[in-house]
């Protein structure tokens, strides 16, 4: 009887251990998958916080170099906009650049730096 009462605390006992086992692999695993998607969702989020700033720092520079100029702007100045525009990855920002270069008079000229200063912004949000 004694015998038959050890067997059976042994078997609970290696039953216990076995499924503990299995939750600590299990709990690993889920713990290793989180990991990884809070890793995802960082890098995400550093690539937006680097979107905004680049498009920030194109604003900055447009405004300085085209809306509070009254003169000519330098041909160094013009190509750095083009590129930086070209830089952000958005065609239709690339569009609109397009069309304020191409302006034929400052009242067109004048909306569309309007809207391509609102798409910026949209942009940041």
């Amino acid at each position: 009887m004694q015998n038959g009462f050890f067997n059976k605390k042994k078997l609970i006992a290696n039953i216990l251990m076995v499924l503990l086992v299995i939750l600590n692999i299990f709990f690993s695993i889920q713990y290793t998958q989180n990991v990884k998607k809070q890793d995802e969702v960082l890098i995400a989020e550093a690539d937006k916080i680097e979107s905004r700033l680049q498009t920030a720092q194109f604003m900055k520079f447009f405004i300085d170099k085209v809306l509070s100029t009254n003169g000519s702007i330098s041909f160094d100045d013009r190509k750095k906009l083009e590129e930086d525009i070209k830089t952000l990855g958005d065609e239709t920002l690339v569009k609109q650049w397009g069309i304020f270069v191409s302006s034929s008079d400052s009242d067109v000229a004048q909306q569309s730096a309007v809207k391509l200063m609102s798409m910026l912004a949209n942009r940041m949000i």
